[in-house]
């Protein structure tokens, strides 16, 4: 693993030696589990270094890292391993060891790295690709890895799989001045590492990433605890790969992202599933910078999940507080969009029905009629009647116009001929909805299909992002010629008998409504 564009690994080479400015030899090669006070780093318990010697059989790797010492670059190379104490019994009683073993040049009971031109000359003939001329960086070679049951190929699939699911924030923005930029290869040949947005079942937490707005405080304590981006979204198809699955995402989203300010995956909580399982949703949380240290030691040394309970305090309540507000925001994603057709408790809908009536388009079931009064002016008075008063009778009881005047200045009533149809455009299924509009005069008509909610629940609010959703081809008078657009513009009360024309959402329930407005201008 080649790393460069930082620093490399500076500093003296003895952990025994202090001198101010960089340590980064001595931490990562000589100290063990020693703890980070730095804030904006991701490592902070010094264990994660572990992994490299967990990964080999030898328990084995090689150091070769280029760093500026004083005024000049220094070539290091340096050979390591950390495996179980033991201990060993000899002439002079029983020595225990430790199980950390260095190779390099002795020096006085001591083992120092190979530096210089030896340095590179080892590096070159153990294989290791040389650090571009001039940088500094560092490369970890780690020697007969164990990849368990993986063939090489897998587990280089495998290796850029949780490449991207754990760094992907670094990764962005695509294609522009991402923070840091990744590749791999396997005998020589490049492994392609995609973009986090061309991972189907990543790409919502990419969206969920760039809207990030929603800032989450804890009021009370005046602080800003991070921000909170949320997405809704189809199900991609198909099972995420097998890193996902092992990061705890099962066959359907529904997660956040939490990840502290360095952008480094910590792990993905998971949420309520969401209400329908076509659908999924993901949000990404990111703590605030003054609140780095915070999650940091509610981190354990894995640095995969933040165990709040470790913390104490007003860093406990401040942590706890913004987990509850992300499980908050998680559950409010898990279930169908709020829609206009809930009522409030207290509220009479009989009550409220007739105070809004004249807002209201009149709409027509099967062997019955709806119409609403529009509250006109008789043609010799100067105000509106009210509501209920003498006047002639539409159909259904509710009152009429005065006078039989059909000048309406409102919504006109539209007669719904029956229940939509499944029928076949230009080798296209649409559902169709025929109406009448009986009464004289110019209006506009307006073709509103929606997405239905299960079990009587209204229509969909907000579409889901990536989701279909009808879509209005036109209107067609008998069997005449379809006129596109998602408005008509048309003369009512000939009896014409019209068609809604719609695309449907696949795989969805779709509810056609047409609204039908006094006028002559379409909006």
């Amino acid at each position: 693993m080649t790393d460069t564009g930082t620093r490399g690994l500076g500093g003296p080479t003895r952990a025994d030696v202090a001198v101010p400015g960089q340590s980064d030899f001595a931490s990562f090669v000589r100290k063990t589990g020693s703890s980070s006070k730095v804030t904006g780093r991701g490592g902070t318990y010094g264990f994660g270094k572990a992994v490299f010697h967990l990964l080999s059989a030898s328990h084995t790797v090689v150091v070769h890292t280029r760093c500026r010492v004083n005024d000049r670059v220094e070539t290091r190379l340096i050979g390591w391993a950390v495996h179980e104490s033991y201990t060993v019994e000899g002439g002079a009683g029983t020595k225990t060891f430790t199980g950390r073993h260095f190779w390099g040049r002795a020096q006085n009971g001591y083992v120092e790295p190979l530096v210089g031109e030896e340095a590179d000359e080892v590096a070159d003939g153990l294989g290791l690709r040389s650090l571009p001329e001039g940088e500094t960086g560092t490369t970890v070679a780690i020697l007969d890895p164990d990849f368990g049951e993986r063939g090489d190929a897998e587990a280089m699939r495998w290796i850029v799989d949780a490449m991207v699911w754990n760094l992907w924030p670094k990764m962005l923005p695509e294609g522009g001045d991402a923070p840091m930029r990744f590749s791999a290869s396997h005998e020589g040949r490049s492994v392609p590492v995609p973009r986090p947005s061309e991972v189907p079942h990543l790409r919502p937490f990419v969206w969920a990433y760039d809207a990030m707005d929603q800032m989450i405080e804890h009021k009370s304590l005046g602080r800003v605890l991070g921000h909170l981006g949320m997405r809704k979204f189809l199900s991609p198809p198909g099972s995420p790969p097998r890193v996902a699955q092992e990061a705890g995402i099962g066959g359907r989203l529904h997660h956040t992202c939490l990840m502290r300010p360095v952008d480094l995956v910590v792990t993905y909580l998971e949420g309520p599933p969401f209400f329908e399982e076509s659908g999924g949703y993901a949000a990404v949380f990111r703590a605030d910078a003054s609140m780095d240290r915070v999650f940091a030691a509610a981190e354990p040394a894995s640095h995969d999940a933040w165990l709040v309970d470790k913390l104490s305090g007003d860093e406990h309540r401040l942590a706890k507080h913004a987990l509850r507000k992300i499980n908050d925001a998680m559950k409010e994603a898990s279930g169908p969009a709020s829609v206009s057709n809930e009522a409030s408790e207290g509220v009479s809908l009989a009550g409220m029905s007739r105070l809004m009536a004249g807002l209201m388009v009149g709409t027509a079931g099967e062997g019955a009629e709806a119409v609403f009064a529009t509250g006109t002016t008789s043609s010799g008075g100067s105000g509106s009647p009210e509501r209920g008063s003498a006047g002639s009778t539409g159909v259904g009881g509710i009152p009429g116009p005065r006078n039989g005047s059909s000048g309406f200045s409102g919504r006109r009533r539209v007669l719904y001929d029956g229940a939509p149809e499944h029928d076949v455009l230009d080798g296209e299924a649409v559902l169709i909805q025929r109406f009448t509009l009986p009464e004289a005069g110019s209006c506009v008509v307006h073709g509103r299909p929606a997405v239905a909610l299960g079990d009587g629940r209204g229509v969909e609010g907000e579409p889901p992002i990536g989701a279909s959703v009808p879509t209005v081809l036109g209107w067609q008078a008998g069997d005449g010629p379809v006129t596109t657009g998602s408005s008509l513009r048309v003369t009512g009360g000939d009896g014409r008998v019209w068609s809604l024309i719609v695309r449907p959402a696949p795989d969805t329930m779709t509810e056609l409504t047409v609204v039908a407005e006094a006028g002559s201008d379409i909006g």
